[in-house]
């Protein structure tokens, strides 16, 4: 916050307006420390771009530029309107205006809706305020023209229901119920990186009892499996078992989930951490086989309790290259060449070792070795 408030000192000295807006206004009334603190000002980006030394053009199109001061990043934008959403997603013109209510006008919801000055006096001229402190999330003016403006707002509303533990306004849950389809619109990455949120705030069955409610789920990829009893689901900072939730509970597969377009790494996390989720009790090997991460993600639906990063401490070893004999080894013992014999020995020898029938020793795992490899040879 201090960064924004010399942003907004120097644009002030310059004869412009500035002040704080969106969810950081909405953070510092409920007592949260904001983290990512927007500027809107009356200046245009190019004004902007000369009262700073350090700026990137994040943005410019649509008046938006990132102010880099104290270390940090901070993104301010010129005042503006936007109108003609023909995709119901991004503005066909967007106008510089000289107004902040303007500009606060065409946000989302109330409680986003709101600025602060740097004396941390509150400007707020739609309410926000006391639907902050009414639990309330009202969409700003007609909740039609907000959803047709950008229909992920939609899932933005549900979204803040569970993360805030508020309820959604009537006329706004009832736009929802009416535009729904809308939502088929957005990119796929951009509602699964709301749903992701879902997954990880402090109430996902608020928000999922929300998304049955409007049937929004209807018009998701796979939306059927998102009709669950939430009430089990225990959310932590890892939006993946809130996915593994979903597909262990309703018996799928991760196919099921693919049109959701996970990075390569958490899709190998997620079906291994199905796999994980499957067995019966984990063994040394379990916890040596699968990453932390996903015997965390397991965890989610899985009986198993014990601290994983205590278990794996304790392993023999952490990787085959913390074994003290590798494929030269086996070739100088055996004086036979490389192979693919190679690979299932340096396996078997790996297995032992983790499961505490060898002990790690060169000269344990030779004597081990020679005996097994002549008596199946």
């Amino acid at each position: 916050m201090k960064n924004a408030k010399v942003i907004i000192a120097r644009l002030k000295a310059a004869g412009f307006e500035a002040y704080m807006v969106g969810g950081a206004v909405r953070d510092y009334l409920r007592g949260v420390t904001p983290h990512d603190i927007d500027v809107a000002t009356s200046a245009t980006p190019q004004q902007v771009k000369a009262l700073f030394e350090r700026t990137v053009d994040t943005g410019i199109e649509h008046g938006t530029v990132l102010v880099l001061f104290g270390g940090a990043g901070t993104e301010v934008t010129t005042f503006r309107t936007e109108s003609g959403y023909s995709d119901n997603r991004r503005p066909d013109k967007v106008e510089f205006v000289n107004s902040l209510e303007e500009d606060l006008r065409r946000r989302d919801f109330t409680i986003n809706a709101m600025a602060m000055t740097e004396a941390m006096e509150i400007i707020d001229p739609f309410g926000g305020k006391t639907d902050l402190n009414s639990g309330l999330i009202r969409a700003v003016g007609q909740a039609e023209e907000r959803f047709s403006e950008d229909a992920l707002r939609m899932l933005r509303a549900i979204r803040f229901s569970g993360q805030l533990e508020f309820r959604i306004d009537t006329e706004t849950l009832q736009a929802i119920k009416q535009h729904a389809a809308l939502i088929r619109s957005v990119a796929i990455e951009r509602i699964k990186a709301e749903l992701d949120k879902v997954l990880v705030s402090r109430a996902p069955g608020i928000s999922m009892d929300y998304m049955l409610e409007t049937e929004l789920n209807v018009y998701l990829p796979a939306g059927g499996l998102f009709a669950l009893d939430w009430s089990r689901y225990a959310p932590g900072d890892e939006p993946l078992a809130g996915w593994l939730y979903l597909l262990h509970h309703n018996d799928k597969t991760f196919e099921e989930i693919r049109p959701y377009r996970f990075s390569n790494q958490d899709k190998q996390d997620l079906q291994r951490a199905v796999d994980a989720s499957r067995l019966e009790a984990w063994t040394d090997w379990d916890y040596y086989h699968y990453t932390e991460r996903q015997l965390k993600i397991a965890q989610a639906v899985s009986h198993q309790q014990e601290a994983i990063t205590e278990r794996q401490a304790a392993l023999p070893i952490r990787t085959k290259s913390d074994l003290t004999v590798g494929g030269n080894d086996l070739m100088e013992w055996t004086g036979k060449k490389a192979g693919p014999w190679l690979k299932q020995w340096i396996f078997q020898i790996e297995q032992a070792v983790v499961v505490r029938r060898l002990a790690n020793d060169k000269e344990r795992i030779k004597d081990w070795f020679l005996n097994e490899y002549h008596r199946h040879t």
